[in-house]
Formats: C-alpha cells, structure tokens, sequence
C-alpha cells in the first residue's frame, strides 16, 4: 500500500512536470470558480467529451445539471481541481476522464491512470461525503496514441478500485463501439448527438432524468463531417427551441462560457462551438443556420438571438474586413428566414479586446464601429458593447484589461463581468 501510495505521488509530479495548463482550460477552471453553483446539483467534471455537450439542455433543461468539463483536461488536472466540485456539495457527480492521458505518451500508463482515477474519487468522498459518485467508463477509441487494449486494461484497473472508494461504475465501453467505427463520431473520439442519445439512455437510471431526444434523431452538421464544429452541429440541430428562449452564438468566447448560469436563466441557450482561440469562418456559420434554427422540426422561433462571430478570420493573415461584414449580413438575413424581425430580436456584440494594443486599434475597433452601425441600420437589432467594460488604456492605446482578459480569453472575472452587460437582454 505504502508503494502504492509513493507510486501515485511520483506518477502525479511527473504528470505536472509534463504538462502545462493551456490558457483555454485555465480559463474553464476559473470561470467554474466564480459560479454560484444549485442546491442539489448534478454535475458533469470531465474532459472535451463532457466539455462539448450541453447536459441541462439534453436533459429537460433542469437547472440542476451543470457541465463542468475541460477541453483537453487530464486526470492530474481534475485532481489539482477538484474543488470546483466538492464546494458544490453536489447531490451527484458523474466522472469522465482518461481518455487524454491515455493519448499523452508521457501518463499512458494504466496502473497510473487508474489511480489517478481514484484519487479524484477519494477526494470527492472526502471533501464532499453526501455526493453520490459516478465513474463512467473510458469510451473506446484508438485516436492517436490511444489503443483499446490500453483503454480496457484502464477500465478494468478503475471499476475495482473506485468501486472500493464507494463510487459506482458505469461501463459504457460497449455501448458507445460506435466511435471506432465513426458510426457515432467523425474523428474517432468525439460524440455526435446519436451517441450521446446512447449514453444519456443508459446513464437516465442513475440522473433520473429523461433526455429531450432519443437516436431516432436526423442529424444536421451544417456540412462539417470530419472535426469536433460538425458534432457541436449535430447536438444543436437535436436540441428543441421554444419561443421564450435565448439562444447566444458565436465563436470560442461563447462556447467556453456557462451562459444559463451565468445569467441564472434555464431558457439561455449556448450555440457556441470552437476550441482555442477563434471559431467558424462567416461561410460556416451562414451554413449552420438550417441545424441550429430548423433542424428536425423542434425549433420555435426564439424570443431572442445573441451573435459573437468574427473572430476567426478578423485576425487572419491579410483579413478582408468588408468580406467578414458582408458575411455577417449574409448569416442574419438566413436567421431571420427562421425567427423574423416580428417575433425575434436580435443582439450583435462586439468583440472583446485583445492583449495587443495595435491589433485593438487596427482591426477589433474599426470592426466593432461597423457592426455596430450594422446593428442601427437592421430591423429589431441592437448593438451591445462588451468591448469598452473589458478593456484599459495602455500608452495611449485601448487593450484588454488583464483583470478580465488573459491570453484573449475571458477570465472568470470576465465572464461575470460580460453576464452583467447581458443581464438585461
């Protein structure tokens, strides 16, 4: 037991002292920690599989289920954070991690994966002893470094050991083959909105909540079928859309942000996708319009529409600032074909500062005065300026304030701070 325990440590420094937390999961972890969380909470903790998917929504949207996943998250990370959990004192908690370390060359060792595993349950136990914990299964997948052989050799270490720690295991391995065969994934590791209608299913026992869409669903990736952008479509052309509903789109800063409870609002919808810094181009967008507005015959016209786009090409190499803007109009006369000036406002943001002073002032200003004076010439659409609050002077030159941005991520203050500008809509 004692090399056991010496064996964890070691495995824990070594995985630190590999890998470094990247602003984009730094900028998860803080945003969780300025959360006000809910009584009786149902928490999803995990990685990018967990990350991307929006669990209240599928699930009826209860206010009680909150994502609290990180793209690219690893065992040690979760470890390092598990506190953003257990202050919760959540009534459940549902595990899914491994699966990075396993692609990671550095942590694929089953032995320590699994203790790793047990460790984050161990902690939860301690810290948060009412919290019923679930451990799911590492999904197969041989993407990358990634075999099968490692991940059932790891699943087969975990079940034992957290079983022990007083968790209850969830093997969804077989369930979800899928992903291999790319029956219910594009790249071999990621879920499509089929997939997750497999895994809600199975988990619906323990939740004991009843998902809003089962595999009978047609799935609609806006014609993206090899990466993580055209899954994100899948889930949003099998969510429903009520009338009072709030749907927020836009590239990475509305992805990564917990928009319901941030705004405290269950009707607040996150249509946000990317990884990193960025999103889809203008063209990507306009072609996402029929999955996130008309797929599958389950969407109202919302009562109000939020867009962030731009991002992805207003810093490229030799952007083109009046093809973005033409893109943009583009993209919101294809919206109002679906939710019309009559029964749906429309919201435009400006893009918040960056950490360099001259792109601010060549391109995020100049782009944000002509979004703006788009917003004034369009029929019930409004023009709202997060940009200003964000930023500071610096030499004369307007940038991110650091307090709210950092690495041209929003930071948890940032994320509150934008949630009060919002507040209103």
């Amino acid at each position: 037991m004692k090399l056991r325990s010496i064996f964890l440590s070691l495995s824990m420094i070594m995985a630190i002292g590999v890998m470094a937390m990247t602003p984009f999961r730094t900028h998860r972890f803080e945003q969780f920690r300025v959360l006000p969380g809910r009584e009786n909470a149902i928490v999803f903790f995990g990685n990018s599989i967990t990350n991307m998917f929006e669990w209240s929504e599928a699930l009826g949207n209860d206010p009680r289920v909150l994502n609290r996943g990180v793209s690219g998250a690893m065992t040690v990370e979760l470890l390092e954070n598990t506190d953003i959990v257990t202050s919760l004192h959540p009534a459940k908690v549902f595990i899914g991690i491994g699966t990075n370390d396993l692609g990671n060359p550095e942590l694929c060792s089953p032995d320590s994966v699994a203790a790793r595993i047990t460790a984050i349950v161990k902690r939860i136990r301690r810290e948060s002893p009412q919290t019923e914990v679930y451990v799911q299964s590492i999904l197969p997948s041989d993407n990358g470094i990634r075999t099968l052989d490692a991940i059932r050799d790891t699943n087969a270490k975990v079940k034992p050991q957290v079983e022990e720690s007083g968790a209850v295991y969830i093997d969804l391995y077989d369930l979800l083959s899928g992903i291999v065969s790319k029956d219910i994934s594009y790249d071999g590791l990621h879920l499509s909105a089929r997939g997750y209608a497999l895994w809600l299913d199975a988990i619906s026992e323990y939740t004991g909540l009843k998902p809003v869409f089962g595999t009978d669903i047609t799935e609609d990736n806006g014609g993206i079928d090899w990466n993580s952008f055209g899954m994100r479509n899948t889930y949003f052309s099998a969510y429903p859309v009520a009338s009072n509903d709030i749907l927020i789109l836009g590239d990475e800063m509305i992805h990564g942000g917990e928009w319901r409870e941030l705004l405290d609002r269950p009707n607040v919808k996150n249509r946000g996708t990317g990884w990193g810094y960025g999103g889809l181009s203008m063209d990507k967008w306009i072609e996402n319009t029929d999955a996130i507005f008309g797929a599958n015959g389950n969407k109202a016209a919302p009562a109000k529409i939020v867009l962030y786009a731009g991002t992805e090409e207003l810093y490229a190499p030799e952007s083109d600032t009046g093809k973005i803007l033409d893109g943009y109009r583009k993209w919101i006369e294809c919206i109002r074909e679906y939710a019309p000036a009559s029964t749906t406002g429309i919201e435009i943001l400006s893009l918040i500062p960056r950490n360099e002073p001259e792109l601010d002032s060549t391109l995020t200003i100049p782009f944000n005065s002509a979004l703006a004076k788009m917003a004034a010439a369009g029929d019930n659409i409004g023009y709202i300026d997060i940009y200003t609050p964000l930023s500071v002077m610096e030499e004369g030159k307007s940038c991110a304030n650091p307090l709210y941005v950092s690495d041209n991520f929003l930071t948890g203050a940032g994320y509150t701070l934008v949630a009060d500008i919002l507040s209103g809509i």
